[in-house]
């Protein structure tokens, strides 16, 4: 069986292909932003020609597949992700503006500008404790009215990040609910399931982020996924994440923030191993030059810096 690792960036897709000898074989292609299969198959074919195959025969004999890509990070760089409205409770509008002010720890930490614009953010009048309690219901006829703004504006996805949720989600879960009911098909994300922390900026970043990618991420990894079946693929698929490693395609369908940054999280990975490999030591520098971001990773004294 064959193991396949594919490196979508901006412009060219590359994979490697090792064969049940532990051979590696590398492939190339224009990487297709429309439809991730097009640049892979490509890829694939490449290298399926020089082993005496086609792509399907590959892939048909692939045990493991793990999918790497820039269209996510790319995607926010370049700001072309969805509409976003962001739901807040009542009296917390500025979360993303005041980011983590006060702490003398972060007090000469550069922050990028609000992820998501004032006049996007929508207060609801609600209030969860941090103890879980409720000191005041949720208004689900303003939740509605909302709604009704939020279509007629013509908002692409949405983003609930309530006070207290990660100590009580029930108000979220409720106007998630309410989002299935007024909204249908428009994706959302809440909070407290994405990243139940106390940090509320990083909470509240994070989801947003999270919400906006959907529209654009969900649909075409489910495209991937849906495409590569198609040519003859039924191992394991993974995507490689922020986190410098992998996870289920459909864990990361249904979480896209997941792929921000995967591949500067993933080449100090590869630096260290190496650097071992060579009898370099344990302190080494890897730069990506890509056709939209250039990235530089670090390992110092054989851990990654993050």
């Amino acid at each position: 069986m064959y193991r396949i690792s594919v490196d979508a960036g901006g412009t060219f897709t590359d994979v490697v292909v090792v064969d049940p000898q532990g051979e590696f074989h590398v492939g190339k292609a224009l990487t297709d932003y429309d439809r991730a299969v097009g640049g892979v198959a490509k890829a694939i074919e490449d290298v399926a020609s020089r082993l005496g195959t086609d792509t399907s025969g590959l892939l048909g004999n692939t045990e493991l597949f793990i999918y790497g890509t820039t269209h996510a990070t790319n995607a926010v760089v370049t700001r072309r992700v969805g509409k976003t409205a962001l739901l807040v409770t009542e009296g917390f509008p500025d979360t993303l503006l005041f980011r983590e002010a006060g702490k003398a720890s972060v007090s000469e930490r550069v922050y990028p500008d609000p992820y998501i614009p004032r006049r996007h953010t929508f207060e609801i009048p609600e209030r969860i404790n941090a103890e879980g309690g409720i000191e005041c219901a949720l208004d689900e006829d303003a939740v509605r009215r909302t709604l009704e703004v939020l279509m007629k504006r013509g908002f692409e996805a949405v983003a609930v990040s309530l006070l207290w949720s990660v100590a009580n989600g029930d108000h979220e879960l409720r106007i998630e609910q309410l989002l299935n009911e007024h909204l249908p098909g428009v994706p959302y994300t809440l909070s407290h399931r994405l990243l139940p922390i106390l940090r509320e900026y990083r909470r509240t970043s994070s989801t947003a982020m999270d919400a906006s990618l959907k529209p654009l991420m969900q649909g075409f990894l489910q495209d991937l996924k849906t495409d590569i079946a198609g040519l003859g693929f039924n191992g394991e698929l993974l995507v490689s994440t922020s986190l410098g490693g992998c996870m289920e395609i459909d864990k990361a369908i249904d979480a896209p923030v997941y792929l921000l940054r995967s591949g500067p999280s993933m080449a100090p990975v590869a630096a260290r191993t190496y650097s071992e490999l060579e009898g370099l030591g344990g302190n080494a520098m890897v730069c990506d030059t890509g056709g939209t971001t250039f990235d530089v990773g670090l390992v110092r004294e054989g851990e990654l810096v993050r």
